[in-house]
This record gives structure tokens, sequence and C-alpha cells, in this order.
């Protein structure tokens, strides 16, 4: 009878090194022990009652969070940001590729330089933020001179445009590297098909590029999903534990509680978020099979 043996793979490839499996296996203990475990104890402590010695409370503290108006809020904006984020890092990042790959565009600049801001430190993005986009700064000073008003970007429903370009300006280049790299590989016959019947390049884009980048797509969504996760660091750098109401996120939420040592809300609201993020990987997973099996 024959058995098949699992085959651990990487990218479609099986991996057969001992050294590799040492690495997955290290990288294994040490997800479960930094990650897995931290949010098995966040589970536990959203359900139970520390101040009545650890009495089991069910989901007592998850209900009170969505009878919170501030949680709600801080929910709200995540979603929004997160959605508006990963839409806005598509466009760009692939119709940056697109040019690069497929004009004179920026030929002669090293591709490595596109990774350059994610090196900077997000007080140091902060600064910057502040010397662009503050009422007094250098973006206001130009809307001045040229229409006589104030430009104030970081107050009102304008809130959200600094805040999606900082985010695009420091994550989008790692993106636009996912999509050059898959259209190095595009096969020229592709094109060539392509070409002798239809000269449209949208209908390229859409038949046989698009299709083509599907895997790169992937993990370009999943990346920046994590990505976005973490913008709250340039938010708390620019207005600390309080951020404008528009901008005040789950991560601010959990933060502020932690530091009042109320952990089991700030335990039920990371386990929220956790779960938040889940539904969109589970539904990126989905999308990736479907189009698979199509």
């Amino acid at each position: 009878m024959n058995s098949k043996r699992f085959t651990l793979r990487f990218l479609g490839k099986p991996i057969r090194s001992v050294w590799l499996w040492a690495v997955f296996i290290i990288g294994l203990v040490g997800f479960a022990i930094f990650h897995l475990l931290p949010f098995v104890l966040s589970i536990y402590y959203s359900m139970v009652d520390m101040t009545d010695g650890g009495r089991f409370v069910g989901i007592v503290h998850y209900s009170a969070l969505f009878r919170s108006e501030l949680f709600l809020t801080s929910l709200a904006n995540t979603v929004k940001f997160t959605f508006l984020s990963l839409g806005l890092m598509f466009i760009v990042s692939f119709g940056v590729a697109y040019l690069l790959h497929f004009t004179k565009v920026g030929r002669g600049i090293p591709k490595e330089i596109l990774c350059l801001p994610l090196t900077v430190p997000s007080v140091s993005v902060s600064f910057v933020w502040l010397w662009l986009f503050h009422y007094r700064g250098h973006i206001s000073s130009w809307v001045y001179s040229l229409f006589g008003t104030n430009l104030n970007l970081l107050s009102g429903a304008n809130l959200y445009i600094p805040l999606l370009v900082l985010y695009l300006w420091k994550y989008a280049g790692f993106s636009i590297l996912i999509y050059l790299a898959g259209l190095s590989r595009l096969p020229s016959e592709y094109l060539d098909a392509f070409y002798m019947e239809n000269k449209s390049k949208w209908r390229l884009i859409q038949t046989v590029i698009l299709p083509h980048e599907r895997p790169r797509t992937f993990y370009m969504l999943l990346l920046n999903l994590i990505f976005s996760t973490s913008v709250f660091r340039e938010i708390h750098a620019v207005w600390a534990h309080y951020p404008p109401r528009q901008l005040y996120m789950v991560q601010h939420f959990v933060y502020n509680n932690f530091i009042r040592m109320q952990y089991e809300r700030a335990a039920a609201g990371s386990v929220i978020l956790s779960m938040f993020v889940l539904l969109i990987l589970v539904g990126l997973l989905i999308w990736e099979r479907k189009c698979i099996h199509d």
C-alpha cells in the first residue's frame, strides 16, 4: 500500500534541507512562545474577573465593550482605515509597478530605494508629518501664499488625508517591489498572444497581468494588513494617548486600558482586533482558493 508522506513546502517547492527544517522549527517555536501563548492568555484574561480572584465571567467584558461608545468608535475607525489603506495600497503599488516595468519612467533609479521609508523610525516620521501638515507647516504656507487661506490637515475631516499619505509613503515601496518581481516573470508569449487580437492596455491589465499577479496581490494584501495594524504608532507619536476622535483606533483603546490596569478590557479589545484581522485573512484565503479553482 502506498502511503503519502507529509512534505513541508515553501513557495510550492518541497523543503528537504535539514537547515531549512531547523529554521522552520525555530520559527514555529518562537511564534508559539511570543505570539500564540500571549493570545491564549489574552482570551483567558478577557473572560475572567481579576478583581474577584480570577472568577470566570464569560463574555461579560465583550458585551460591555460593545456597549461602549468609545470602543465602537475605535473599532469603526480601525475597520475604515484598514479597508481604505488596503484598497489604496493595491491601486498605488500596482500602478507604480506597471509604470516602472512597461515604461521608461524611473528606469535609471535603483529599485532598492523604494524600501528606504521602512527604515525610518516612527518618531522621525511624526516630525515630518507635523512639519508638512501642521496649520503652520509648509503645505499650509504654500496654500496661504497661493489662495490666501489657511489649511490645517491635522484636524477635522481632513485628518485621513495625511494619514493615508504617510501610510502609502512608508509601506508602498515594499508592495511595488513585490509586483515588479512578478511582472519581470511575466512570459512574453502571453503579451504576444494578446497583442495579436487586442491593443487595449486596460484589457491587457484585466485579462493577462492581473490574473498573473494574483499570488503577488494576495501576499501584498496580507503584508499590508499587518502593516495597517501598526500605523497607530505614528498617530501615537503625534498625539500621544488620545488622538482626535477620527483617528482613535482599537490599538489606542487597548493601550490606554492596559496603562490604567484594566487588563480584562484591554485583553477583550485585543481579542476582538485579532478576530477582525483573522476574518480578513480568511476572506483573502477564500478569494485565493476560488481564483485558483476558477
